[in-house]
């Protein structure tokens, strides 16, 4: 308990085995290589090549596509002559007017304000150490990130919606609309830069700036 403890304030300086919970001391990890435990050779870290450009373009990318996938409707139903269009905001509207107050600030939160802030604090952070320049909060900035990651919820989001889709395709005309599309884009952008980003490389690269 004790070792994970310390490795929630400092996780720049440490690893612990998820297999086993050994506790090590980090290291520089070559471009392209594995680090194992050296108790259960379970895998620790694999260093992967150009993390931090590809995370820096797929957050440009994804803040690109974040603002059309919020703006414009991502659906519009047409029935008894009747149309109407719904955004993520509105949809969160609906939920608040219908007194779900729980429900609606939680896809506020996991929809909109998580997902834009990962997005921010990946450009912010890949920015910085793409170009080697020191800059404040950057360790802040990436145990921030490592929080939210687990609370973008974007594809439960978008699964709601295919639901939404196959149980009112019988009674009304449901087109997509562009925030559709890109939402659908942004969802891929933010899971390719889960799997682009190498912690190890970016937190290796803010200890070497803050010694500057």
């Amino acid at each position: 308990m004790i070792d994970k403890e310390i490795v929630s304030l400092q996780p720049e300086k440490y690893w612990v085995c998820p297999e086993c919970d050994l506790l090590l001391n980090r290291r520089a990890i070559p471009d392209r290589h594995e680090a194992h435990c050296p108790r259960c050779q379970s895998l620790l870290i694999s260093s992967k090549h150009h993390s931090i450009e590809w995370t820096l373009a797929l957050a440009v990318a994804g803040l690109i596509l974040f603002f059309p996938a919020n703006i414009f409707p991502i659906l519009t139903l047409q029935t008894l002559g009747l149309s109407q269009s719904e955004t993520i905001f509105t949809s969160v509207m609906a939920l608040y007017d219908s007194q779900l107050f729980m429900v609606s600030a939680l896809v506020l939160m996991s929809a909109i304000i998580v997902p834009l802030m990962k997005l921010i604090l990946l450009a912010y952070l890949s920015t910085c150490l793409l170009m080697h320049k020191r800059a404040p909060l950057l360790a802040w900035s990436m145990r921030s990130y490592q929080q939210l990651d687990s609370w973008g919820m974007l594809e439960i989001y978008m699964l709601g919606i295919l639901v939404s889709i196959v149980k009112l395709i019988d009674v009304a005309d449901v087109t997509p609309g562009i925030g559709l599309y890109s939402l659908t884009g942004l969802i891929i952008m933010t899971l390719l830069t889960s799997t682009q980003l190498d912690s190890h490389r970016f937190w290796r690269r803010i200890e070497q700036l803050e010694k500057k």
